[in-house]
C-alpha cells in the first residue's frame, strides 16, 4: 500500500511541478522563458554550479556545453543529448579587417586558451593557414576592451558580440564562425538528461523537448526579451537583443550525430558512445 502511495504521489509530483532543468543566464535559454509549467534554475558559472550537481547526480535536466557533457560521460556519468540548442554563438569581430585572411600577423583576441571559442578559431586558423598573434582574457574582459576602443580584433559569443557593435560604431562582424565550419554548425550547446531520468520519465522529458520546440517559435517576441534581459542581466536593449538572436542560432537539432563528433574530435575530446545520444 506504502509503495503505491508513494508511486501516485511521484506521478502527482511530476504532473504539477514537471521535471527540473539547470539552464544558464544566456542565449540557450531564451526559448525557455516561454514555457510556462516549468521548474528552471538559472546558473551562472557551469564549472562550480553544474557539474558537481551532475557528478553527485542531484539534477535532471541540463542545458550546458556538449564538450563539458561530453567529458563527465567518458568519465562515467550517464548524461545524455536530448538535443543541440544552438548551431553557433561566436563571430570574429574587427575594426578594419574585411576577411579573415587578412589577420596574418594581426593581433587577435580570443576569450579563455583551450576554450570552445579558442579551439574553434584556430581550427578554422590553421586550415586557412593564418597566423595572428593570439591574446588571451576572459570574454568579458575582451569586450570591455572592445567597447574602449583598445583593442581591434576579437572573438566572441552573443550576446557580447552584438554588444561590442551596438557600443562601438567601428566595429563589423566580419564572419560567424560557423560559416568557416565544417557543415556550417558548430554545435556548442545542448539539452542533456541523467540517463536514470529519462528511463524512469521518457513521456516527461519529451514533453519538455517539444515544449521547447513550440518556445523557439516566440523567441522573437517583445515581452520574452523584455524578460530576458531582465531575468539574465543583460545590458543590452530590446533592439540589440533582437539583433543578437539573429545570431544565437538558436535550434533543437537532433540527430545530428556526426556533427558533435566533428566537434568534439576537434576539440581533442574522446568521442562518447552511441548511449550519449538520447535520439
Amino acid at each position: 500500500m506504502k509503495k503505491i502511495i508513494a508511486s501516485v504521489f511521484m506521478i502527482v509530483s511530476l504532473a504539477v511541478w514537471g521535471l527540473e532543468i539547470d539552464a544558464p543566464k544566456a542565449p540557450p535559454s531564451i526559448p525557455l522563458l516561454a514555457i510556462e509549467d516549468i521548474n528552471i534554475n538559472f546558473y551562472q558559472n557551469v564549472s562550480t554550479e553544474v557539474v558537481p550537481k551532475i557528478i553527485r547526480k542531484k539534477g535532471e535536466l541540463y542545458i550546458i556545453p556538449v564538450n563539458v557533457a561530453a567529458t563527465l560521460y567518458n568519465k562515467g556519468v550517464d548524461i545524455r543529448l536530448l538535443g543541440v540548442t544552438s548551431r553557433g554563438l561566436l563571430s570574429f569581430l574587427s575594426k578594419d579587417i574585411e576577411k579573415i585572411v587578412d589577420l596574418e600577423g594581426k593581433k587577435l583576441y580570443i576569450g579563455g586558451q583551450g576554450s570552445s571559442p579558442d579551439v574553434v578559431m584556430k581550427n578554422i586558423l590553421e586550415k586557412k593557414n593564418i597566423s595572428p598573434e593570439i591574446s588571451y582574457r576572459s570574454s568579458g574582459e575582451i569586450a570591455k576592451l572592445a567597447m574602449a576602443g583598445k583593442i581591434d580584433n576579437l572573438v566572441l559569443p552573443e550576446p557580447l558580440a552584438t554588444m561590442v557593435l551596438s557600443k562601438n560604431k567601428n566595429f563589423k562582424r566580419v564572419t560567424e564562425l560557423k560559416d568557416l565550419w565544417k557543415g556550417k554548425e558548430i554545435p556548442q550547446v545542448g539539452i542533456f538528461v541523467m540517463g536514470k531520468v529519462y528511463d524512469e520519465n521518457p513521456i516527461e522529458v519529451d514533453k519538455i523537448i517539444e515544449k521547447y520546440k513550440k518556445a523557439l517559435e516566440r523567441k522573437n517576441e517583445v515581452k520574452l526579451l523584455e524578460r530576458a534581459i531582465e531575468e539574465f542581466s543583460l545590458k543590452l536593449s530590446i533592439g540589440d537583443l533582437e539583433e543578437s538572436v539573429r545570431y544565437m542560432n538558436l535550434t533543437l537539432d537532433t540527430g545530428c550525430k556526426k556533427s558533435v563528433e566533428h566537434y568534439l574530435d576537434a576539440l581533442g575530446i574522446k568521442l562518447p558512445g552511441d548511449e550519449f545520444y538520447a535520439w
